[in-house]
């Protein structure tokens, strides 16, 4: 239980912390050159940003597909009650 709720958090940080919205910046992911991407750019910049996506994506890559799912949605639900 502590290691989904872990991940969810991880997941939340991941979208959100202001150490890694500046690597994206870095790396290329400016929001407001959004319009001037291609589709694959906007859709990995929508699962990066997404605490949902990224929440599946993280806990798919540690965990099973069912854990997976509770931990996106449980990192939405966190995301929506701190913003």
């Amino acid at each position: 239980m502590i290691e989904i709720i872990g991940l969810a958090c991880i997941s939340i940080l991941f979208v959100s912390s202001e150490p890694l919205i500046i690597l994206k910046r870095y790396i290329g992911f400016k929001e407001e050159e959004y319009d001037n991407w291609g589709d694959k750019k906007r859709f990995i910049f929508r699962m990066m940003t997404c605490a949902m996506c990224s929440g599946f994506w993280i806990g798919l890559l540690t965990l099973s597909l069912y854990k997976a799912a509770i931990i996106s949605i449980l990192a939405e639900l966190i995301y929506k009650k701190i913003r």
